[in-house]
């Protein structure tokens, strides 16, 4: 895969989590929970943490990975 921001090629793997994870539009300082209607909780798992499928560009540091697609760490 192409990376989308420079266009080199992107390494495929696994962007791993551990608890929570969150797309927020602003830092949350105390907790990492939604507070905005534009932000999304991608992982809450208290026990196990999630794999998602994704790709790295180590050139540029652009991360891509499909929050929908999520698989619960074993």
């Amino acid at each position: 895969m192409k990376c989308p921001k420079c266009g080199k090629e992107m390494q495929t793997g696994y962007l791993q989590t551990d608890k929570i994870m969150a797309f927020n539009q602003h830092i949350h300082k105390l907790s990492l929970h939604p507070k905005d209607e534009n932000d999304v909780l991608i992982v809450n798992n208290m026990i196990n943490g999630a794999n998602f499928k994704g790709a790295i560009c180590k050139d540029c540091g652009l991360i891509t990975f499909d929050y929908t697609n999520i698989n619960v760490k074993e």
